[in-house]
């Protein structure tokens, strides 16, 4: 096994301290659910957070996408690593392969909602994943390749809140190599998900097709991409901040309704329109359809509320409606009763 100054897993333990709130909150009060598939990367997050007291809570959760021997046999390694590492397990279950839409992000969103139910049953306000730096790398280039602005190039947040649970990823500055050379030295195995080698999907394609090409180039470029990506988060929330105390302020409340004159926001940078959707989103749904957002639908938004064409127009963006009217720019939940009735006076 391995010990707290094996110097990967100082840097994993370094940064989950540093996420879940720093000096002034003792390793007895960071109570965390290890969000665990079997893979290298959680198997040593679980390894890394297992040093410490209390141990972990390891959490898997077993879907309906891979055949059922495939999955139980995941279910299987992480419940012995478990074990092995003297953490407690608990599993859920879900079922997203008969539901509309997008497979992955359904199997996202189902996952997210079971360790948070496993969270929220053994009193942990805290939920630790596995994504590293070579998964940063693909997240920041499939957000490139789809025309992100400045937060889309920030990639995978280093932490973020469901609810009253903060989700954490203190390995996103830890390479894939480093991680698999942790698990070797700690005499541990891993599973492999075979859908990651499924390149019909665009971060399938990257991690094939194009990381490779980029490693010959630049070994280091996991690592480069974390810190930029770290860099573009920084940026991203100093804008965010300006927007909370220079642009929200002024707005008009009428409960999940916010307007402004058009006119105010139209000499607004590019950059506060496009973090203006996404702290409403944050501050008024807790973020939920965050996810479904996307670069065209915003700058679509963008460019209306810049314009000087006097036409209403109606922007469904994401979770969100826009009115874009020749004097006022009304922001409400979709399907709201304030984005019906909008819609009644426009028709």
């Amino acid at each position: 096994m391995i010990s707290r100054n094996h110097p990967v897993a100082a840097r994993i333990l370094r940064r989950w301290r540093e996420y879940t709130g720093g000096k002034a909150v003792r390793d007895i009060d960071r109570k965390t659910v290890v969000a665990c598939s079997g893979g290298a990367d959680s198997v040593a997050l679980a390894a890394a957070l297992a040093l410490v007291n209390p141990k972990p809570i390891i959490a898997h959760v077993v879907h309906d996408i891979r055949e059922k021997k495939l999955t139980l046999a995941d279910r299987d390694a992480v419940k012995q690593l478990a074990k092995l590492l003297d953490c407690p397990f608990i599993e859920r279950t879900v079922a997203v392969k008969s539901k509309n839409g997008n497979l992955e992000h359904n199997a996202r969103i189902a996952r997210y909602a079971a360790l948070v139910e496993v969270a929220q049953e053994v009193d942990a306000k805290v939920i630790a994943t596995g994504h590293h730096a070579d998964d940063q790398l693909e997240t920041v280039l499939m957000h490139m390749i789809r025309g992100a602005g400045v937060r889309g190039l920030g990639g995978m947040s280093s932490r973020r809140m469901i609810g009253s649970v903060a989700i954490v990823r203190p390995m996103l500055e830890v390479t894939r190599q480093e991680i698999e050379e942790l698990c070797n030295q700690a005499g541990l195995g891993w599973q492999h998900d075979h859908t990651n080698d499924d390149t019909t999907y665009l971060r399938n394609q990257i991690r094939h097709s194009v990381l490779p090409m980029l490693r010959e180039i630049e070994p280091e470029i996991a690592s480069r991409a974390s810190k930029l990506a770290r860099s573009c988060q920084e940026a991203s929330d100093c804008i965010a901040s300006f927007v909370r105390d220079d642009v929200v302020v002024k707005a008009t409340r009428d409960g999940d309704q916010w307007s402004w004159t058009r006119s105010e926001l139209r000499n607004e940078p590019r950059a506060v329109l496009a973090e203006l959707v996404f702290v409403y989103v944050r501050d008024v749904l807790d973020g939920d359809g965050a996810d479904s957002i996307n670069r065209q639908t915003v700058e679509g938004l963008i460019r209306a509320i810049k314009s000087d064409d006097t036409e209403p127009l109606i922007h469904r963006v994401g979770p969100i409606i826009v009115h874009v009217q020749a004097r006022t720019v009304v922001i409400s939940v979709a399907g709201s009763s304030a984005s019906q009735e909008a819609r009644k006076e426009r028709s």
